[in-house]
C-alpha cells in the first residue's frame, strides 16, 4: 500500500503550484503533474482521487504560501492603515517573489472559472471571499482608529482595491508593462486619499499650498504677520 510521506506530498504540491501558475487549472492534469514530479500517473493517482482533487489540493497549498508571503509580514505592522499598506505592498506581485514561474493562480482562476460550476470553482470562491473578508476587516480597523473617515463605504473601497490588484496582474503578466507597479501604487494612493478624514486632507492641502519660504518665512515675524 502506498503511503504519502510529508516530503512526497510537499513535492507534489510544490510542483503542482508552479505548474498551476503557468498553465492554469485546466492545464493541471494527473499526467502532466506526474511528469513534472517524476513519478508514474498511477502512483500520483494513489495520492489524489481525481483531477479536481489535485486542483483543490494545490489551491489550498497556494493559500498557505500566500499567507506566508503576504499576510505574515503584514501583521508585523501596526493595526489600521499601516497594516493595510503593508498588506497591499506584499500582495501586489506576490507570486514571482514566492518563486512561482507564472502569475497568481487565483487571479487567473477568477476568469478561467467564471462560467464553470463545480467543487474547484467553489474552492476558489471560498478563498476569494476569505481574502476580501480580511481586506474588509483591515479597512474597518482603519476606520475605528481614525485613519479613515467614519462614513467610508467599506465594500466600495475593497471593490476598488481588488480592481487595482487585478489590473496590476493583467498589466504585469499579459501586457508585460514595465510601469505596472508604479501605476498600481498611484491608484492605491489615490484610493487612500479619498478614504482619509477631511481634517487629514485639509492639513495636507494647506501644507501643499503654503507660500514659499522666500516670500513668507524669511520676512521679519512682524512683517510676515502684516503681510498675511
Amino acid at each position: 500500500m502506498n503511503t504519502v510521506t510529508p516530503s512526497t506530498h510537499e513535492r507534489i504540491l510544490h510542483q503542482g503550484l508552479a505548474l498551476l501558475s503557468q498553465v492554469g487549472l485546466a492545464g493541471v492534469t494527473l499526467g502532466m503533474l506526474a511528469d513534472r514530479v517524476g513519478m508514474s500517473k498511477s502512483g500520483l493517482f494513489a495520492h489524489f482521487r481525481s483531477k479536481e482533487d489535485v486542483q483543490i489540493g494545490i489551491l489550498t497549498y497556494m493559500g498557505q504560501c500566500a499567507r506566508q508571503q503576504v499576510v505574515a509580514p503584514a501583521v508585523q505592522a501596526a493595526e489600521g492603515l499601516p497594516r493595510l499598506q503593508a498588506l497591499v505592498q506584499h500582495w501586489l506581485g506576490w507570486a514571482p517573489r514566492a518563486g512561482l514561474p507564472g502569475g497568481c493562480p487565483v487571479a487567473a482562476a477568477l476568469f478561467e472559472l467564471d462560467d464553470v460550476d463545480g467543487p474547484v470553482r467553489q474552492q476558489v470562491l471560498a478563498m476569494e471571499r476569505e481574502w476580501r473578508g480580511l481586506l474588509t476587516q483591515l479597512v474597518r480597523q482603519a476606520i475605528t482608529l481614525g485613519h479613515f473617515r467614519h462614513d467610508l463605504d467599506v465594500e466600495q473601497f475593497v471593490w476598488e482595491l481588488c480592481g487595482i490588484y487585478l489590473s496590476h496582474h493583467a498589466a504585469q503578466r499579459f501586457l508585460r508593462a514595465t510601469d505596472a507597479d508604479a501605476r498600481a501604487h498611484t491608484a492605491f494612493q489615490a484610493l487612500l486619499a479619498r478614504a482619509q478624514p477631511p481634517r487629514v486632507r485639509h492639513r495636507r492641502g494647506n501644507a501643499s499650498s503654503a507660500c514659499p519660504p522666500t516670500r513668507c518665512t524669511r520676512r521679519h515675524p512682524r512683517e510676515a504677520q502684516e503681510h498675511h
